[in-house]
């Protein structure tokens, strides 16, 4: 006889999550997670008002510290290495 397992559906409203505990879920993803996660902030920013993602991508730039900036510029690095672009 087939075991039943019940199923349980829960939704969590989180809404004071930190950018550090963002940080700590991005690194506990899969590398398909991890490029889902930015090909998902492309698709909520690409219709943004105005100059959208560009202007926020200025904004974040204004503000962003060294160890910031080496995490994209190393991502940025291996990205624009692909033979694919």
């Amino acid at each position: 006889m087939e075991e039943i397992v019940p199923v349980i559906t829960r939704t969590v409203e989180v809404n004071d999550l930190s950018p550090h505990e963002l940080a700590a879920l991005f690194c506990e993803m899969s590398n398909d997670g991890q490029a889902n996660f930015f090909e998902r902030i492309w698709e909520i920013a690409k219709d943004w008002p105005g100059a959208g993602w560009c202007q926020q991508s200025f904004a974040i730039n204004e503000v962003i510290a060294d160890a910031g900036k080496d995490t994209i510029i190393t991502l940025a690095r291996h990205i624009l290495d692909r033979d694919d672009i």
